[in-house]
């Protein structure tokens, strides 16, 4: 299996590029992984919402496989505790699937139809936080789901 972290626009913040680029390198000693940017849809505020969504989220499914397993972020999504989401990722593991995609939206989120065509829809937190820090802290959290699954010292 392959973890792809497929996310809308560039990381702008420097301390989430550098923690990103961190744990994608420790992941890297469990499963292949990869990162996967799509254009964000730089509006000025002058396209509607609804068509930037739309934008991002064809540009988004058109980097996905059939039969990849989507996982894309949503404040209103299923929250798990750290463990809870480390067997999450130990079934992906034993699904026989080829790639997990992780979805981070940008901006105004991810369109409704890119949602609906999610195996799950994720909440990492229960507040709001920038897409830059999210994507920081779904990072960090699939490495501490390959060291709980390994009973390493990391997650005590």
């Amino acid at each position: 299996m392959k973890i792809i972290f497929l996310s809308v626009g560039k990381l702008k913040k420097g301390y989430a590029s550098d923690g990103v680029r961190e744990y994608l390198g420790r992941i890297k000693r469990y499963m292949p992984v990869e990162e996967v940017i799509v254009r964000d849809e730089s509006s000025g505020g002058k396209i509607p919402k609804k068509d930037v969504l739309r934008r991002e989220g064809q540009r988004i499914l058109g980097k996905l496989k059939q039969g990849d397993i989507v996982v894309a972020l949503d404040e209103r999504g299923r929250g798990f505790t750290s463990h809870g989401f480390a067997a999450v990722v130990e079934r992906f593991m034993g699904s026989g699937k080829k790639r997990v995609c992780f979805i981070v939206g940008g901006a105004y989120g991810l369109s409704p139809e890119l949602k609906q065509s999610a195996d799950l829809l994720l909440r990492i937190s229960d507040m709001v936080m920038p897409h830059d820090l999210a994507r920081l802290v779904l990072s960090e959290q699939v490495y501490r789901a390959f060291t709980i699954l390994r009973g390493e010292p990391y997650s005590h």
